[in-house]
């Protein structure tokens, strides 16, 4: 029995580039998020705008995208508990933080013990 590789058929989420930001309507679509609702969670300090004018109002960036996507999933398990939720997200930022730490600290170790070895071949 011959096993093929198939292409994956899910549905990729658009991952906007890095420097872009959208207004709160092009937010609203891409993450598919009424409008309304991105204004109540900056209201509940779950999500910050990357900035704001006095014209045009909330614009977005990747970042922000990201956390309004985990808070529409959040939604689905906690509801309307934005108090919960926020703690949820407080502590997976606090996660990530360190472990981009640790990563960065066993790269450095890493990085002094490579040098320390090629020291003493030439000793």
């Amino acid at each position: 029995m011959a096993i093929t590789s198939a292409r994956s058929r899910e549905i990729q989420l658009f991952e906007p580039p890095a420097n872009a930001v959208y207004t709160i309507d092009a937010t609203s679509r891409m993450v598919d998020v009424p409008r309304r609702m991105i204004l109540v969670y900056c209201k509940h300090k779950l999500l910050s705008p990357a900035f704001e004018t006095i014209d045009h109002g909330y614009y977005f960036d990747r970042d922000s995208i990201r956390t309004l996507r985990r808070i529409d999933a959040l939604r689905s398990v906690c509801g309307n508990d934005f108090a919960g939720i926020k703690i949820i997200l407080d502590l997976t930022t606090a996660l990530e933080r360190l472990r981009s730490n640790i990563r960065s600290s066993s790269r450095t170790k890493a990085g002094v013990a490579k040098k320390s070895g090629s020291m003493q071949r030439f000793q």
